[in-house]
């Protein structure tokens, strides 16, 4: 048991960093912004590692710049921090390279002193309880940390204070040291894991549903099989690559004031849960696709590769970056083709390219829009300006209008007449759409919409309605008689 030998106003407070004075590891997301700059550095870390964990420190800290501005802080201990400042010293000690602490202590301007690890040094465990022994001797100082890996330094500390959000890890201080303070983070619920892997943006992979519907293959139960297959796939994949985007983008989520509310931006799901969930779920994707297509899983790996090489590279390309999007939504119904040995269909591909290009287009207009409602005039991760946002609005709305005019051909083609009973009813579609495509675009301008269409268009009431109304529609012009 730790003893309080000195009274507290006498004891200077020594605070770690990692975990206690953010809710984030910096290493982690330094890692992240290196691999963001080119994914073989997960190659040379190892060797970095090899030599040491502060040589790998050392190494990440050169190559990147971590924005210490958007750092989710904790705010009950920098609270306590201050309360805490006028009646003694206060020091940031922590085994984050030097580098990163610096920029920390230099941004929040509450510590009188900063101590870190350097290249050849990491000041964890034992090493950053010899230091503080030897600076204020056994007892002679208080420690805030969060970790296993601190069990060490609060075994010589005066004062034990901690930070976490496990009950069985404070349970252990407890039963093991005589607590201080206690800091408690909120623990991650079931539903905050499902809205990290987006399981709301599922509802974009019933896409591939499409062939299934316009093959009008209703009796097939086999094809219906390997579709929630083949959907339960897909989504649980999409899902590994949102996490991944999600990673790479905590810089610019946190700068958003939608996104910064975010499971791993606001880290209320720490990095390493978060890959975790990317292992599981990819093993969970390999176990399902074995029963599926072969063609199917070339689609798929098509889908995985170019959505990272998006997260990776492409994202911050304008224009580029919005055909990539629309593509991969094309992708979708590319792969319900696939999944029941469909015939591919020109008009099919022709409106979807289209039509989802016009929402990619509202998504970055609408991330614009917001940054220009703030006062801000960059933006951080793409390759827009706010003078972009005029050329945005009206590639978006053109977009929109060609891909009805793809349908309207369509109804007027051969093959229409072969496949529905009544197509005529069909041309019913086009006003609906039009009116949808002008309204979303209507919204848009106005700053009502959500950064996500989709989103918006799931919670929308006119929205339901137009996609209820469309779906009679086609029912009308598929069935032979009128009853």
């Amino acid at each position: 048991m730790s003893k309080n030998v000195l009274d507290q106003e006498q004891v200077p407070l020594c605070v770690d960093l990692d975990g206690t004075l953010i809710k984030t590891d910096s290493l982690h997301e330094s890692f992240l912004l290196l691999i963001k700059q080119n994914p073989f550095y997960c190659i040379i870390a190892v060797f970095w590692l090899l030599k040491s964990k502060a040589h790998l420190k050392a190494e990440i800290a050169k190559r990147t710049h971590l924005s210490v501005e958007t750092l989710p802080y904790n705010d009950d201990v920098i609270e306590y921090i201050q309360s805490q400042r006028s009646s003694r010293k206060v020091l940031l000690v922590t085994g984050s390279n030097s580098s990163i602490a610096a920029s920390v202590g230099y941004h929040i301007k509450l510590f009188d002193e900063v101590i870190a690890s350097d290249s050849n040094i990491n000041l964890t465990g034992d090493n950053k309880r010899q230091y503080l022994v030897d600076r204020f001797g056994e007892g002679g100082f208080e420690y805030i940390g969060n970790d296993h890996a601190d069990m060490p330094v609060w075994s010589s500390a005066g004062q034990v204070s901690v930070v976490s959000r496990d009950n069985s890890f404070l349970k252990k201080v407890r039963q093991t040291f005589s607590v201080e303070k206690e800091f408690q983070l909120p623990t991650p619920s079931v539903r905050d894991y499902f809205k990290a892997i987006r399981v709301h943006q599922w509802i974009k992979n019933s896409l591939i549903f499409i062939p299934f519907f316009l093959d009008q293959r209703f009796n097939d139960f086999d094809a219906v099989i390997q579709l929630l297959l083949g959907f339960l796939c897909l989504s649980l994949l999409a899902s590994f690559t949102y996490i991944i985007n999600d990673l790479l983008d905590l810089d610019s989520d946190r700068s958003n004031q939608y996104k910064r509310s975010r499971a791993f931006a606001s880290c209320l799901i720490p990095v390493k849960h978060a890959v975790i969930m990317m292992v599981a779920l990819f093993f969970l994707v390999i176990a399902l696709v074995s029963q599926l297509p072969g063609l199917f899983v070339i689609v798929l790996l098509a889908y995985l590769i170019t959505t990272l090489s998006y997260s990776f590279f492409f994202k911050s390309i304008a224009v580029l970056d919005v055909v990539i999007l629309a593509g991969l939504f094309t992708l979708r119904v590319i792969s319900g083709a696939v999944v029941i040995e469909s015939e591919w269909s020109f008009w099919l591909l022709a409106f979807s390219m289209f039509f989802f290009l016009s929402l990619a287009y509202v998504k970055r207009f609408s991330e614009l829009d917001n940054l220009r409602r703030e006062g801000r005039t960059k933006t951080l991760g793409r390759g827009y300006r706010i003078e972009d946002i005029p050329m945005l609005k009206s590639s978006g709305i053109a977009s929109g209008y060609i891909s009805i005019l793809i349908v309207a051909l369509y109804i007027n083609s051969d093959k229409v007449g072969q496949m529905y009973a009544h197509p005529e009813i069909l041309w019913l579609l086009c006003p609906l759409l039009l009116y949808w495509i002008g309204r979303i675009w209507l919204i848009t301008g106005r700053g009502e919409m959500h950064e996500d269409p989709i989103v918006f268009a799931l919670r929308d009431k006119s929205s339901i309605k137009v996609a209820l109304l469309c779906g009679v529609i086609l029912l009308s012009a598929v069935m032979v008689s009128w009853n």
